[in-house]
Parts: structure tokens; C-alpha cells; sequence
């Protein structure tokens, strides 16, 4: 689709990203399944954790589709409506104990506060290489360095007017991460967690960045935005110059507070 191959191609060139992005879709229809789809179970023969499937939509190119049989991690079946997790159930009694919090009040209110989708209206999980999806997305997930993910946030800043908000679990990236995305909205900035990293084989120094489907215009204006402004990822390069060249608004700054006043950068714009 257009606006998928524009995404893909703006990151590339903002910021010089060794993998696509993975396009993730709530498939409640299986209609809607492209026909290249590996089903794990199916076509591979084994099961997959979630995070195997968006690796290998990331680094193979692969079109994946995960139904419920498919999984071998618990998390995703929660968070992405395959099963509800109820109080006091043979499920919820086993999680409790090994989440990671002692206090079983305080295990038991974050195991019903994880956030997921509703239960039942989904079928499965669609994952595809950004560029080569041919179905728009809910989410959009971009593995990036943090210093990629900090030039795709002067971006976002430049549309939303605001810093980013988020939320951090050592854990479960595949659900902190992404579900809030789909359900509120929200840019989410997760890291992977330990499964990701032994399982997919995906580098601790990865960022995980989330967009929701209702902030893709925004996002891709912010982009362009940086293009426009030279501050692409490749701008940003380390040096210790002293009384360095600056951008001319810090000399006006400076000048104001009665301090030092430089050089200004000829190659910045402000």
C-alpha cells in the first residue's frame, strides 16, 4: 500500500535503519490473510513466541500469521484477546507466584491490569516487513538504536508539540510495548525483554518504538518534517570542538542573557 512503501522508505532515509519496519495487523477476518502468510503450526511445523514471528517478518521478509495453537508464550494469548485471564482460575494461579512481585494482592492487581485486546473478536496476529505489506496496519513496530529512536522523536515532537509518554516493564515488550498503541492510541517505546533477546535473537541494544494506525499521517509528516530540516540520523555526528559552531537562536539566547556569543552553524537552518 502507498502509504506503507512511504513509511518504509522515510525511515530508511531518516534514519538508516539496518531492518524494515513490521507492519502487525488484528486479523478478526481470516479472509483477509494474504496468501504468501506462513502459519507456524502449518507450514514450519513447530510453535513460535510472538517475538520469533515479528523477527522473522523483521530480519527474513516473511508475511507470518499466528492463530492461538501457534503460540508458545503465554503473554501474547492474554494481551491479544485469545483467552480472558480470570481470578482464581487454573491460569491465573499459575502466573501468580512466578510474576515477579512477592505481595499476592499487589501480583494479582498487576496480572488483571495487563493491558490487552477484548477477548474473542480476534483470530490471529499478521506480521509483514512495512514496505511489502499489502494491508494497512493497526500498529507499526520499528526496531531502532537509541540514537535512531531519538531523531525519530524530534520528528514526532514537531508535530505533536509535546514530549512522549510511555510506560517501561522489564518484561512482556510484546504486550507493554504494543497493546496500549492499538487501544489508546498512544506512541509506545518499549525495550526488548529477556525472551526477545534469547529467543529472537533480537540485540539488547535495540529500542522497540510503536505507532498507531490513528497517528500514521502525524508520523509521516514528522519525517518529512526532518528531511526537510537536514536533521536526518546521519546529521548528528560525535566530535569534543570546543566553542563549537552553534545554531544562530542560541547566539540571540546567549546574547539576550548578556554571555558569550559564537560563531553560527552555516549548514543549520535556525
Amino acid at each position: 500500500m502507498e502509504q506503507n512503501n512511504r513509511l518504509s522508505e522515510l525511515l530508511k532515509n531518516t534514519i538508516g535503519q539496518r531492518y524494515d519496519a513490521i507492519a502487525l495487523k488484528m486479523i478478526a477476518d481470516e479472509t483477509e490473510i494474504p496468501e504468501n502468510a506462513v502459519y507456524p503450526l502449518r507450514d514450519l511445523e513447530q510453535h513460535l513466541a510472538l517475538c520469533q514471528a515479528f523477527a522473522l517478518s523483521r530480519r527474513e521478509g516473511k508475511t507470518v500469521y499466528m492463530q492461538k495453537q501457534d503460540h508458545w508464550c503465554w503473554a501474547p494469548l492474554i494481551a491479544y484477546g485469545q483467552y480472558e485471564l480470570h481470578k482464581d482460575s487454573e491460569a491465573f494461579n499459575a502466573l501468580l507466584p512466578v510474576i515477579g512481585i512477592p505481595d499476592p494482592e499487589a501480583a494479582a492487581a498487576f496480572i488483571e491490569n495487563i493491558p490487552h485486546l477484548p477477548t474473542g473478536v480476534y483470530q490471529g496476529i499478521l506480521t509483514a516487513p512495512l514496505g511489502s505489506a499489502g494491508f494497512e496496519p493497526d500498529v507499526i513496530v520499528i526496531n531502532c538504536r537509541n540514537a535512531e529512536l531519538r531523531t525519530i522523536l524530534f520528528g514526532i515532537k514537531t508535530q505533536t508539540g509535546q514530549t512522549m509518554k510511555t510506560e517501561f516493564d522489564a518484561i512482556d515488550s510484546c504486550v507493554w510495548g504494543i497493546i496500549p498503541a492499538i487501544t489508546k492510541s498512544e506512541y509506545r517505546v518499549s525495550f526488548p525483554d529477556p525472551g526477545d533477546f534469547q529467543r529472537a535473537h533480537t540485540s539488547e541494544d535495540d529500542v522497540i518504538l510503536a505507532v498507531p494506525k490513528a497517528r500514521f499521517a502525524e508520523f509521516e509528516r514528522g519525517l518529512q518534517t526532518l528531511a526537510q530540516m537536514g536533521m536526518v540520523h546521519s546529521f548528528f555526528q560525535p566530535g569534543m570542538e570546543y566553542d563549537f559552531v552553534r545554531p544562530a537562536f542560541y547566539n540571540r539566547m546567549f546574547k539576550a542573557w548578556g554571555l558569550d556569543v559564537g560563531k553560527n552553524d552555516p549548514n543549520c537552518p535556525f
